[in-house]
């Protein structure tokens, strides 16, 4: 019996880190996919910078071709991003993009950029522009909505640079509530411009 508790007690320790294990496999493929492209991957590499096997990657994407169709996505972070109405969408969207930088140290828009000229690049920037840009400027009203949503995704594009890449100290110095009191207007008058 003493067995049979272990067994399931363990079951239940790895279900609650499945989501964990999936994210840091799927974080592993979006940089091996877009430093070497599509034919150059093998799930091994991918395993093999995790720690863990081939067996287990399999285990969360069923195949590579599953597994680059999601690393190439941007869908779940487009979601996340333009959860709000257009009136409160350039705070939101400042205040999603932080959220992402502190929960995943990780940045969909800074993704897109650093992948567009590697081997395989053109299916992320084609995923970007479709699930992102498109998206957005679907949602303006008014004159240029696809140029006014490219001019959104530079300034968040700017942001997570500084953050992330550059970590331009008095920008990172900046608590999120004052970033966001500072983008907020920017992206709102590109986002409500008639």
């Amino acid at each position: 019996m003493g067995d049979a508790l272990a067994t399931r007690a363990t079951a239940l320790g790895q279900e609650r880190e499945a989501p964990i294990t999936r994210q840091v496999l799927l974080r592993a493929a979006r940089q091996r996919f877009s430093l070497h492209g599509y034919a150059d991957v093998t799930l091994r590499d991918i395993a093999g910078e995790v720690g863990v096997s081939a067996a287990l990657v399999v285990k969360y994407f069923g195949n590579k071709e599953a597994l680059f169709a999601e690393a190439v996505s941007f869908e779940q972070e487009a979601d996340l991003l333009l959860d709000a109405p257009l009136a409160a969408l350039g705070e939101h969207l400042v205040r999603a993009l932080l959220e992402l930088h502190e929960a995943a140290g990780s940045d969909p828009m800074l993704r897109a950029v650093f992948t567009a000229n590697r081997p395989g690049g053109a299916r992320f920037r084609e995923n970007f522009e479709r699930q992102v840009v498109a998206r957005l400027a679907d949602r303006l009203p008014g004159v240029d909505p696809r140029l006014r949503a490219e001019l959104v995704c530079a300034q968040l594009i700017g942001l997570g640079a500084s953050r992330l890449a550059l970590r331009s100290p008095r920008l990172s110095e900046q608590s999120p509530e004052a970033l966001v009191a500072r983008y907020r207007p920017i992206l709102q008058s590109l986002l409500d411009e008639a």
